[in-house]
């Protein structure tokens, strides 16, 4: 017999997908030139740019947003380029092996990983380091439940002439975010986060002034590559054709979660997700536990990421959680291994008070069971009265 699966998949992502964008993905599997299929893929196209809330060219490359990732450092960074990165977590310091393999000079600004970006110390830092020529930043830092405000620091950067290249893999649809109005040259953002989608796709916006950098690359522009962003302006934006076989279930399936989206307004969609998000933070505190980021500003909306108490063994609350009760969290990462744990709250089969009561009912029961007292219902009672004017037909 195998492994019991979970009832509810409350982790930090993949996340749980909607039964509709389930069924969506199961339609049958078409040649890529079909009409229907390059139809679809037009449609997903369009859908991705109203997401974004921009006008910049929108790209979808076949593979997890890590490849968007490491494609924005290959496509833009010559050997020798100054690179500004902005480190307050886990995802945002492993940029750095992206931008020194491929000859970038990487200056770091770190904070502890609790902590945001400051906006002022971004300025003061490119004004330190005359002829910085790219900033990347982290938007959501999934692992410590943390957000940076990427809007100030992209108007920071155009005041330097500084290109932005920017992980928003679990921002885009938390908040209401615009790649024009925050300063995003070339943004990244995956299905498998707020979007609720499934992984397998990098979703990229694209500016002008990105694109144009891409072409002046030295020795020159990468072409004929799996990470050639470029490669899909040539083939797709221009020609309407592919650079390689696109993963059509995986398009089928994103066009799906998009269209949840429009559906919703996006205004509507980041608003859920902040709302279930302060929530979550009033109950737990109201369970006497610590957050995980250092004020409350900077709380993440996918994430709620909770200080382990002193003596509680997390693993053992995470097992029973899922192996008891059937619901699933997720540890810390990386360096934050044992130190916190994180309750998901992302994509519309998360963001609702009724996942959200079960969630915090669960944490409730399984704290008691290893040995932590917390009042049962104290958590789910706060979460509940945070949640005042809540209205799914809004």
């Amino acid at each position: 017999m195998g492994t019991q699966w979970p009832r509810l998949n409350l982790a930090a992502g993949p996340v749980e997908v909607m039964p509709r964008t389930l069924r969506d993905a199961a339609r049958p599997v078409l040649y890529h030139y079909d009409p229907a299929f390059l139809e679809v893929f037009a449609r997903t196209s369009d859908l991705l740019k109203r997401v974004y809330r921009t006008e910049h060219d929108v790209v979808i490359m076949q593979g997890e947003a890590i490849l968007g990732l490491e494609a924005a450092a290959a496509c833009l960074i010559s050997p020798g380029d100054k690179v500004l990165n902005l480190v307050s977590g886990v995802f945002g310091k492993w940029f750095q092996d992206f931008i020194e393999r491929y000859g970038g000079e990487t200056v770091e600004l770190a904070v502890p990983y609790d902590e945001a970006i400051d906006p002022d110390e971004v300025r003061r830092s490119l004004s330190a380091n005359p002829g910085v020529k790219f900033l990347s930043v982290v938007h959501s830092e999934t692992p410590s439940g943390t957000h940076n405000p990427v809007r100030e620091i992209g108007i920071v950067a155009r005041e330097f002439g500084v290109l932005t290249l920017v992980d928003t893999v679990s921002g885009l649809g938390g908040e209401l975010l615009s790649p024009e109005e925050w300063g995003m040259d070339v943004a990244v953002a995956g299905p498998q986060k707020c979007l609720g989608g499934t992984p397998g796709l990098s979703l990229l916006a694209v500016s002008p002034a990105a694109w144009a950098a891409m072409e002046a690359r030295r020795p020159g522009p990468l072409r004929g590559s799996f990470l050639s962003i470029l490669d899909w302006k040539h083939a797709w934006l221009e020609q309407g054709r592919f650079p390689y076989t696109p993963s059509v279930t995986e398009i089928y399936a994103l066009e799906s979660a998009l269209e949840h989206a429009i559906e919703t307004g996006m205004e509507t969609f980041a608003a859920r997700h902040q709302a279930i998000a302060r929530a979550c933070q009033v109950g737990v505190r109201a369970l006497g536990l610590e957050l995980w980021p250092a004020r409350e500003e900077i709380a993440a909306s996918c994430v709620t990421a909770v200080k382990t108490p002193p003596g509680l063994d997390e693993a053992e609350l995470r097992r029973l959680m899922r192996h008891r009760y059937g619901v699933a969290i997720s540890p810390g990462y990386g360096q934050l291994m044992g130190k916190l744990f994180r309750l998901g709250h992302m994509g519309p089969a998360q963001v609702h008070p009724t996942t959200l009561a079960a969630q915090l009912a669960i944490l409730e029961r399984a704290l008691n069971d290893v040995g932590h007292p917390v009042p049962f219902g104290a958590g789910v009672g706060a979460a509940m009265a945070e949640l005042d004017g809540w209205d799914d037909a809004a």
